[in-house]
Order: C-alpha cells, then structure tokens, then sequence
C-alpha cells in the first residue's frame, strides 16, 4: 500500500540498519510490512535478516520471483537470488536490474513496503524514484558536517522527483557507556564514597559524548520544514544485532529501567509511529495546507490559507528566504521569477525558478503564524 525509501547519500551511515529495525518496528505495531534492499553491489538484507527458508523460488515459468520471509517481514534482496558472486554491472543495467526485481517479486499483501536505497543520488536512485510510486523518504546521517552536506543533496533530490522527505534520523548521535557507569557505581560503593560524590561521578561519566559533533537537526529541520528528526546513539548491541541475523529491534528488552539499549528500541518504534501518521495525514492536510501561486500580472507570490487571510511576498523577497546552500542571497537577480509551485509533503512547497534554481521552501519560512 505504502512505499516508503530509506536512504542516504554517503555509506556507512548506518542506512540499512535503520531500514531492517523501522520494518520490524512497523511489523510490531501490526502492519504487513516487506523489506526490498535495492543495493546491487552491496547488499546487506541477507547478512541483517536471516530467512526462514534461504531457497529463492519462481513462479509463472519463471518471470515472477516469490519473496523469503524472516520474522514475519518478507524480504527480496539480489544477495539472496546471487549469494555468492559479486554483481559487476554498470550503472546504465544496474538501474533496469534493480527495477525487474521491484515489478517481479509477487509481495502479496502488503501496508508498508520499505526500500534500502543504495548510497548516492546516480542513475539507480533516480530511476527507482521515477518509476516506482514512492510515497515518502526517511534520510539517514550522521552528525558530521560531510553527512549534512550530503543530507542536503538526498533531500532536494526526492524533492526533484516530488518525493516529500517526511524524517531525518542522525545515526551514532552520541555514546553513553552504560557498563563504565554501572563499574563505577561498584567501585565507588566498594570504597564507601560519600553519596554526594558517587551521583556527582555517575552525572558526569553518563553524560551522552558527542563524538561526532552536535549534529544538523534544528538545522535540517529549519531548513526543510522536516518536524521528524530523530537522534540514534551509538550503541554496540545494534552492530551486532546487525551481523547476526536477527534485528535488534527483536533482541532486545523493551524495559528502559532493566535495560538501558531499551531507548534504541523505543525511537526506532518513535519513527514508526511517526512516519504512519505522517503518511495518514498527507491526504488529510491537503485540504487545509495553504494555497500558494504566483500572480504574474501583480509580480508576487500569494499565499492563501483555507480559513481566511494569507500573505503576499515578492519573488526575489521568497528566492532570498531560501536556505538551500546551493542558493547564494546576494547573487539572486532583481528579476527572478517562479516558473511552478507546488506542494511538496506536509510542511512545504517547491518552487521551481526562471533561473533554474529549485527551493523547497517550509510554509512557515514566509507564512507568518502558520501551524499544520
């Protein structure tokens, strides 16, 4: 029913973990949920999700492929169809191969269908985001500043292709070791420290470290006009979740107070929820996002807002209001105008210029007082 894209611009970011664990959150919360890891050249499903049978069947005379399933998720990956030997495909067969395997496999019944996007914005990206019906992107990163740079390009690709990006999710956000706290607490009451000193020592070594630096969130979110951003902290038992087969989402005790891993779990289950809800209220808000065009004949940019009112901005005004990085203030020409505009998700509208340049811009950016 619902076709979500988890992806990144850079590897290594933890993408295909988040994409596994928000299935199994969604698969949790009772939806049919199926998992496509569209990475040809790495493919990283077989080694995350171990399948109850790993023998990849055929049906209608062998044009239609069948998926595996594994924990009640059903799974489709070129790692299962080839286990062994590495796809060598260049990018102009790498994007048709890609699409056979999303039209042939016969998911049955599905609410939500989340595909792992390779890493990048090339020829397979764009493909799949042109010929599959993609409802709404999660982007994954991580708190660099190389990540956030390439956040941006993911981002303004889906809005190129009229993909709304609904969450940010920031991997490896901060570590905190829960076992060098719980050796300290032993210590300290071994050696009979006074309490007000043992709490004092237990505060600072369980303050989360930023390892990574603070992050892009309230950035993003200024941005993008993206409400859903979520911070996901380094944590081990989620790498080795990773290279056991079983999800960690599965492993783990839910109970925060007898498990400290247990807040992984609930934002993984947070993004769930969020990105459901997200989804429901795409078709409810259309009717009460604000109406935005540009009137040629006055030279400004209107605003209308279903209850009455709204604003009137001029185009290089708006243009300026852009925080694209690709969008330079001071070099904008006097005579910019809007070619087209249209919603782009909940929170925003893209603008297409005269110029060539492309905005997504937040309601809130230029509407003043406006609320979803």
């Amino acid at each position: 029913d619902k076709v979500v894209a988890v992806a990144s611009c850079k590897g290594g970011v933890g993408k295909s973990t988040t994409a596994v664990n928000l299935a199994f959150a969604l698969k949790n919360q009772g939806y049919k949920v199926g998992i496509l890891d569209a990475d040809l050249h790495g493919p990283s499903l077989p080694t995350m999700v171990t399948p109850n049978d790993s023998e990849v069947k055929f049906a209608a005379g062998g044009s239609e492929i069948e998926p595996l399933e594994g924990y009640g998720v059903k799974l489709m990956s070129i790692g299962f169809i080839n286990p062994t030997d590495s796809m060598v495909v260049r990018g102009a067969r790498a994007a048709p191969l890609i699409e056979q395997l999303v039209s042939r496999t016969q998911w049955g019944e599905l609410d939500y269908l989340i595909i792992d996007m390779p890493p990048g914005t090339s020829d397979i990206q764009l493909s799949l985001s042109q010929s599959v019906s993609i409802d709404a992107a999660v982007v994954v990163t991580t708190p660099q500043r190389i990540s956030f740079v390439d956040v941006v390009k993911g981002v303004e690709m889906f809005d190129k292709v009229g993909i709304p990006c609904v969450a940010v999710v920031e991997n490896m956000s901060h570590y905190t070791n829960h076992k060098l706290v719980e050796q300290v607490k032993s210590i300290a009451s071994k050696h009979s420290l006074p309490k007000d000193a043992i709490e004092e020592l237990v505060e600072s070594i369980s303050a989360p470290q930023q390892i990574f630096g603070q992050g892009h969130r309230e950035r993003l979110a200024s941005m993008w006009g993206i409400e859903n951003t979520y911070s996901l902290p380094i944590d081990s038992q989620i790498s080795n979740a990773g290279d056991s087969g079983q999800p960690f989402f599965l492993q783990q005790n839910p109970n925060p107070n007898t498990n400290p891993n247990a807040k992984s779990n609930e934002i993984f289950s947070k993004i769930a929820s969020d990105l459901v809800s997200e989804l429901e209220t795409l078709q409810e808000t259309r009717e009460s996002r604000p109406e935005v065009a540009y009137d040629a004949q006055r030279n400004l940019v209107i605003a209308r807002l279903q209850g009455g009112g709204g604003e009137a901005i001029a185009p290089l005004e708006l243009r300026r209001l852009c925080r694209s990085p690709t969008n330079v203030a001071d070099l904008v020409k006097d005579d910019v105008k809007p070619i087209d505009i249209f919603p782009m998700g909940n929170y925003a509208v893209h603008v297409l210029w005269n110029d060539g340049h492309q905005s997504l811009m937040p309601y809130t950016s230029f509407i003043k007082g406006w609320a979803p």
